[in-house]
């Protein structure tokens, strides 16, 4: 691993950006869990992908085509952003 010649202020200041990153990713977690179950319970299920899919969780877009404007799915009919998709854990 590289070696930073940082202050203590400034590792101080990556350790809790660090441990906000941790807590949105929880938070996310949380949300895409609450989306799954929405969607369980409403009779939903997507269709099953041919290997490493990336559903959306925001509309029925099967799988996320990246290449669209500002990193939203390439897919007309979709158009959201990556994080609204269901992504590996």
């Amino acid at each position: 691993m590289e070696e930073y010649d940082l202050t203590e202020a400034q590792k101080k200041a990556f350790g809790e950006n660090e441990a906000e990153f941790r807590k949105f990713d929880d938070q996310l977690r949380g949300v895409r869990e609450a989306a799954r179950a929405r969607l369980t319970d409403s009779g939903w299920e997507p269709d099953p992908g041919p290997g490493d899919t990336i559903p959306c969780l925001s509309c029925p877009c099967p799988d996320f085509q990246p290449g669209g404007p500002q990193g939203r799915c390439k897919r007309p009919s979709c158009r959201h952003f990556l994080i609204d998709h269901e992504l590996p854990e």
